[in-house]
């Protein structure tokens, strides 16, 4: 079935059309406006409804022609179908110098609109309808309670949503023991409940009253402890998918149990974040939870992440990778009081703390971008290595003493 909007300031043109798309029972109707949308509003609309074709009333010329444009540039692929009460030649011809192929005039005709279905149809077959919907999607799933996994998720979290043009999302699907709004002191009237339960809804107008604005992270707590409650696979779907259309990157912290809306959203994701600490028994979870995955066909999008790592460690690396059959990704310090002091603000640790550092460095390789400072930083270590060199002795070619480098340049 065809996703479709309508998009006329003619009610009665709208009302007729949508008993007439109910009727047909091949179009789905997901949204009928009353109005014309520009620019930023328009993409918005169209993100939200994804719609794979547009009924479009032309009562308003240069304001349709406007809308037209817009669908082109936000939703290429869409089809859109011209309504009007009359039929100008004219304008007919101008609409599909746009390319508009389909037209239907008021009242209409059940047999006509079968006829623009079918044509609909093979055009949209031919050439999907596409919109942007970004594949970073990260999945934190911890070896078990306690190892730190929303910490990491949080602080990855913020530190993508502040990289450019980066608008990120953070839920938050342990629905037993969800800390992520604790953490950042939200208090939210609604949480992840409140949005699977309206996933077949969701729009442009809905879901910024869901979720919580911290800078340019958008957050989805867990909210209220209610074990009798559980979101359903496909509400998990519908969520993920439009979140996709609306986020450059999406962080996901769950809670381990390893449920079956849990499976679905690692079957979403680009990648699968491990989070264990070196201890025994988080190690030999986090093993077991490897092993599934490898068994769903998932073992290539885990990325092990060793929290808590230890200076002086009983385990080393080598040995806990060898244990687990995957390399370790990256390992974070163990900071108590950073976390602890963060924890206390209700918000992220320090950006410039050991931990933060490292979180930051996460951030960047999930979306696999270069961190600002490295390449300099870099360079001018090598720069100071010749320096360090010519203090150590290095002869100058007037005077034999130790000088500013000319004997390499006489070599």
């Amino acid at each position: 079935m065809l996703r479709a909007v309508i998009m006329s300031p003619d009610t009665e043109i709208s009302t007729r059309l949508g008993e007439i798309i109910s009727r047909s029972g091949k179009i789905g109707l997901v949204k009928t406006i009353d109005r014309y949308l520009v620019s930023y509003e328009l993409e918005r609309f169209l993100r939200a409804n994804a719609p794979q074709v547009v009924f479009l009333g032309i009562e308003q010329l240069t304001h349709a022609m406007e809308v037209l444009q817009g669908v082109e540039t936000y939703m290429p692929g869409a089809q859109v179908v011209a309504l009007d009460r009359g039929c100008d030649p004219a304008v007919l011809l101008d609409l599909m110098h746009l390319g508009v192929r389909e037209y239907l005039a008021y009242p209409f005709d059940i047999n006509a609109f079968m006829a623009t279905t079918a044509r609909l149809q093979d055009l949209l077959d031919r050439r999907p309808a596409q919109i942007d919907a970004t594949d970073n999607v990260f999945t934190f799933l911890p070896s078990k309670a306690g190892v730190g996994t929303s910490t990491l998720a949080l602080n990855a979290a913020v530190s993508l949503s502040q990289q450019p043009d980066n608008h990120t999302l953070l839920m938050d699907l342990d629905l037993n023991s969800g800390l992520v709004g604790f953490m950042l002191k939200l208090e939210n009237v609604y949480t992840i409940y409140e949005a699977a339960e309206n996933s077949n809804k969701l729009d442009e107008h809905l879901w910024p009253q869901l979720v919580a604005n911290i800078g340019k992270l958008d957050v989805l707590p867990a909210g209220r402890l209610d074990p009798q409650t559980r979101i359903d696979p496909l509400q998990m779907r519908q969520l993920i998918a439009f979140a996709r259309r609306f986020y450059r990157a999406i962080c996901i912290d769950l809670s381990g149990n390893m449920e079956k809306y849990s499976l679905e959203v690692m079957q979403e994701s680009r990648k699968i974040y491990l989070v264990t600490t070196p201890e025994i028994p988080a190690l030999h979870l986090a093993r077991q939870k490897y092993h599934l995955l490898s068994s769903m066909d998932l073992g290539d999008r885990v990325s092990v992440l060793l929290n808590r790592a230890q200076k002086r460690p009983v385990i080393t690396t080598q040995q806990i990778e060898q244990l687990l059959g995957v390399p370790v990704t990256m390992e974070f310090c163990n900071d108590y009081r950073g976390v602890h002091n963060a924890l206390t603000a209700g918000r992220e640790v320090e950006s410039d703390s050991e931990l933060g550092r490292q979180c930051t460095s996460l951030a960047y390789a999930m979306v696999e971008r270069s961190q600002p400072g490295k390449i300099a930083a870099t360079k001018k270590k090598f720069l100071e290595y010749f320096s360090v060199a010519q203090a150590q002795g290095t002869p100058s070619p007037a005077t034999g003493t130790p000088g500013s480098g000319g004997a390499l340049v006489k070599r």
